[in-house]
């Protein structure tokens, strides 16, 4: 009574979208992050 289970290796159009918003807020906070830094210097950034 051996019974192999395997994950369902797919991605949904809906799966594509995610990960691309995802990828493009992360990029925003990101680059935000870093022009925050540039101007204030690391402690500002903190506060």
């Amino acid at each position: 009574m051996t019974q192999k289970h395997q994950l369902a290796r797919t991605l949904s159009g809906r799966h594509i979208n995610m990960i691309a918003l995802g990828g493009t807020i992360g990029t925003g906070l990101f680059l935000g992050a870093g022009g925050s830094i540039q101007k204030a210097g690391p402690f500002g950034h903190m506060l």
